[in-house]
């Protein structure tokens, strides 16, 4: 008398034959003959997710975190799968929490934060290293989330704040540096051409003008030409007064006298 069974596409049976493995049974139609063969381990050949825990830990800075991560897993001998482990699920998952507590005593909070895909790629590569005596190939170590404290997010926060803070003074730094180089070059043109420090002095007067929300009065200098104000615009009073003072010297003069003290007039 023969029995049948089928094994399905993604599945293998292990057939024992009083105690003894003849046979992994591929996927399809196949006869036994009962109390004498014995289907013992059914092995799924798809990946296998596993959703980690999450481990807790102290970094190598000496940081309490909380990690979770997913482990993604595939058989690829499931002839060591039954024969070299009790049971390869929990042999890799256990395995694959306890790699990731020792990395995370290996990494600072940094690592964790910036390098995930690094670090997931040295516990994939760490967790194969024993799990392919089982059979099992480890496809990919995905670190999803990486806990700290309260208290350690706002210190976190206000670190970045403060990065952010020394790039944007650094940049202002530059740019007053380059407007200060600009103006400079732009000082040394117009003190050798005075047609271009006109045709500033003019624009500035016309975005003056656009803006329509003052009264412009043109004050005509000596350093006017064609009636129009110089890039000052108006001289200071000294200045102004300057010529004056040269072209009468003798009311100067006289004015000094008037002014004399009533004693000296006395003496004299």
């Amino acid at each position: 008398m023969l029995f049948f069974g089928v094994v399905n596409e993604w599945e293998r049976h292990a057939l024992f034959f009083l105690g003894k493995l003849t046979r992994m049974v591929k996927p399809g139609l196949y006869f036994y003959i009962p109390f004498l063969h014995k289907v013992l381990f059914e092995v799924d050949m798809r990946i296998i997710t596993y959703n980690v825990p999450q481990q807790s830990g102290l970094t190598k800075d000496n940081i309490p975190v909380e990690v979770d991560a997913i482990v993604f897993y595939q058989v690829k001998d499931s002839k060591a799968a039954i024969l070299n482990v009790d049971n390869y699920h929990a042999a890799t998952q256990l395995g694959a929490c306890s790699a990731i507590r020792d990395m995370v005593g290996k990494s600072t909070l940094d690592d964790l934060l910036s390098e995930r895909e690094k670090i997931g790629e040295l516990l994939r590569s760490h967790i194969e290293t024993f799990a392919e005596r089982w059979g099992v190939t480890v496809i990919s170590v995905e670190i999803k989330d990486v806990i700290v404290a309260k208290e350690l997010e706002d210190a976190i926060s206000r670190e970045a704040a403060a990065e952010r803070e020394k790039r944007a003074r650094v940049k202002l730094a530059e740019a007053e540096n380059l407007a200060a180089k600009s103006m400079i070059d732009a000082a040394t043109q117009y003190q050798s051409n005075d047609i271009a420090l006109q045709l500033r002095s003019m624009n500035m007067l016309y975005e003056m003008c656009m803006e329509g929300k003052s009264t412009m009065v043109f004050v005509p200098t000596h350093m006017s030409n064609n009636a129009l104000p110089g890039i000052i615009g108006v001289r200071s009073i000294d200045n102004l007064l300057e010529p004056r003072q040269q072209d009468q010297p003798e009311s100067k003069g006289a004015v000094e006298e008037i002014t004399r003290p009533a004693t000296e007039l006395d003496n004299e």
